[in-house]
């Protein structure tokens, strides 16, 4: 295999799917064992619990936004946080602006990941977490497609994205100029959907998952462009 392809995606294979479902089957079925015994709180539990979490944010909302520049680079899943920053940040300082501090905060969890995986904890997350991926060369030529193909691989963690651009020791401006552009419209999407959401427009919530699901379908095409381009 040419060792400047990009071999860091997870399989897209028919086995590679198999796994996941059953996964997903498995992870449903121990979740509802666990509701029928009694182990799980009830609804009205579940509720109080997310309202407490949203009054604390509400009044705390510099917690999220830590919450939003940290977590993410430790595996954390980003898209549930930033659902909630459009439900706690958009009512506080309105929806734009919570699109902009969300930006911000994700930015920020972009730069400190890199700066670590491409610096003090390299060996270690190359020997350990990368030990048995091929990595692509990486050239002056082809760093921002190879950053762009990673970015947008689907099924690919944020926190891996980071962890392999920064072992490959990409320039940090190019890093962010491949970066930063590709969160955005996640991001944006997804706290304006959570954020129409909860201020009862369905109209506009509708709007913004539609609007990020054609981004995500355009990054995709063009991505496959890309491949077979390559091929």
């Amino acid at each position: 295999m040419n060792k400047s392809e990009c071999t860091t995606e997870p399989c897209e294979t028919g086995k590679c799917t198999l796994r996941f479902t059953v996964l997903l089957i498995v992870t449903a079925l121990v979740l509802l064992l666990l509701w029928r015994s009694g182990i799980l709180p009830d609804k009205e539990t579940l509720l109080a619990w997310v309202e407490a979490i949203r009054n604390y944010l509400e009044r705390y909302p510099l917690a999220l936004i830590l919450a939003l520049a940290i977590l993410p680079g430790l595996g954390a899943p980003v898209s549930p946080l930033l659902i909630l920053f459009g439900v706690v940040i958009g009512p506080l300082y309105g929806l734009p602006a919570a699109c902009i501090i969300g930006v911000a905060a994700q930015s920020v969890c972009t730069a400190w990941t890199y700066f670590l995986a491409s610096g003090p904890f390299r060996g270690f997350l190359q020997n350990t977490l990368l030990r048995n991926r091929v990595l692509p060369e990486l050239t002056s030529g082809n760093a921002v497609k190879i950053g762009f193909m990673v970015r947008i691989a689907p099924g690919f963690p944020y926190a891996l994205q980071n962890i392999v651009l920064g072992v490959l020791k990409m320039r940090f401006s190019t890093y962010l100029f491949v970066s930063i552009p590709v969160q955005s419209i996640y991001t944006v999407g997804f706290i304006s959907t959570g954020g129409a959401f909860f201020e009862g427009n369905t109209g506009q919530a509708l709007t913004a998952f539609l609007l990020l699901l054609a981004a995500i379908l355009a990054l995709r095409i063009l991505r496959k462009r890309n491949k077979n381009h390559d091929g």
